[in-house]
């Protein structure tokens, strides 16, 4: 399929990598093409592993409302804060992953719903905090309970063979993935960001003919999975860019807005 089989009426765009340059930021044609686009009545929803903290200002300059997913689909909100949906480890699953990652010689950074949560300070959390995350809440690994909310862990680790030998082991006690060239993600089982947008288009009476999704990197696969129409940027994974029907521009080029003027305003 080279073309959507018929007209879109919502969008899913990952931010790190598609909708964002590689400063972290957005470009101007970026938002001219996401504005030009709504104002079209097509529906825009962000889908990132970010929290909601940090997805907020970019859904408010792209002139966006309704409801994003955050947390690579731990979580469906609003812009006022409203948590729509949320798929949580449980504490069993917390303590697995968190033990699981100190026995391997990383360090467990934990999104939770409202916030970031580290043991200690490390130059990992000032990456995340340069990035646009909140200053980590402070916690005691004994005591992991006392963490609001988990949703999953991250860890710094470049991608390599180690990937596939830590999610055949830490796999299905929870689920293991890959969001860019630094970070490795422990979620809850089922947590996927293509999961949270079927979720949602079943609120919204939509189905997945009705859509297109756009990212670059592996936890997007089932973000594209979930779209009938499927768009991977220029510098997506190499699987990314098999799995999609079309490839379009870097993040660097403003891939994002080039697809949404060949495939929806342009149409």
């Amino acid at each position: 399929m080279n073309q959507p089989s018929r007209p879109v009426r919502l969008v899913a765009l990952d931010l790190d990598g598609t909708t964002l340059n590689e400063d972290h930021d957005l470009n101007q044609a970026t938002i001219d093409a996401v504005r030009a686009v709504t104002a079209r009545g097509v529906r825009v929803v962000l889908a990132s592993g970010r929290l909601p903290h940090s997805i907020v200002p970019f859904a408010q300059r792209l002139g966006l409302d309704g409801v994003h997913i955050g947390l690579n689909g731990g979580v469906a909100f609003d812009l006022a804060g409203n948590l729509r949906h949320k798929h949580l480890l449980t504490l069993d699953q917390l303590t697995f992953a968190h033990r699981f990652i100190e026995a391997e010689g990383l360090f467990p950074m934990v999104f939770g719903a409202g916030g970031l949560w580290a043991s200690h300070a490390s130059s990992d959390m000032e990456f995340l905090h340069r990035g646009g995350e909140p200053p980590p809440m402070s916690y005691d690994p004994a005591h992991l309970e006392s963490i609001v909310d988990p949703a999953k862990i991250i860890v710094v680790l470049p991608p390599g063979p180690r990937d596939q030998d830590i999610a055949g082991r830490a796999e299905p006690r929870v689920h293991v993935v890959r969001s860019g060239p630094k970070f490795l993600e422990f979620m809850p089982p089922g947590v996927t960001k293509g999961n949270a947008l079927t979720e949602y288009l079943s609120d919204l009476k939509l189905t997945r003919d009705d859509v297109m999704a756009v990212g670059d990197s592996e936890n997007d696969a089932s973000l594209l999975a979930a779209a009938g129409f499927s768009v991977a940027m220029g510098n997506a994974v190499p699987d990314l860019r098999v799995q999609a029907d079309h490839v379009t521009g870097t993040n660097a080029e403003d891939g994002v807005a080039r697809v949404l003027r060949r495939f929806i305003l342009d149409f």
